[in-house]
């Protein structure tokens, strides 16, 4: 609402251009790399069940790539990654889980180091797709040196 006076001229209003949406994706990674990017398909969430999908595809990759280290899994406490099932899949996939204390997303070193790095690398571009985006986040991470990903893990250790 806005108060003037009634000779006043009306305001503008600017048109705005749509935006392309957005482009949601799971990012597993390790000190190294990143082992698996997963886009979901549109108007898809994140649910047990995807996750589960999401787990199934990081442990035939784990297999498939060779990685000889124990595998960590850490992933914050939202409601698809403590499910049962998801619980029992993690058991039967034979991935070990680094707890996490609850209401702690400074702990989670894609929020804190991944992604603002890939925000910041993005800002101002405009893509005309979703497969522009997809690209650009794909050509990002490839670019990233071991040094990058094993400060992701140093900075946790810090926090």
């Amino acid at each position: 609402m806005e108060y003037r006076h009634k000779e006043s001229p009306q305001p503008k209003k600017f048109k705005t251009q749509a935006s392309a949406g957005k482009v949601m994706f799971t990012v597993l990674w390790n000190s190294e790399r990143v082992v698996l990017a997963d886009f979901l398909e549109k108007e898809t969430t994140i649910n047990s069940q995807r996750y589960i999908e999401t787990l199934t595809s990081l442990k035939r990759r784990i297999e498939r790539t060779g990685i000889r280290n124990e595998t960590l899994l850490q992933h914050d406490n939202a409601r698809p990654h403590t499910s049962a099932t998801t619980r029992d899949e993690i058991q039967r996939v034979e991935l070990s889980v680094l707890p996490h204390p609850p209401y702690s997303p400074d702990l989670a070193p894609s929020d804190f180091h991944l992604f603002p790095k890939l925000k910041e690398h993005l800002k101002g571009q405009h893509f005309s797709c979703d497969e522009e985006v997809k690209s650009a986040v794909r050509k990002w991470f490839q670019k990233q040196n071991t040094n990058f990903f094993k400060g992701g893990f140093q900075k946790l250790v810090q926090r």
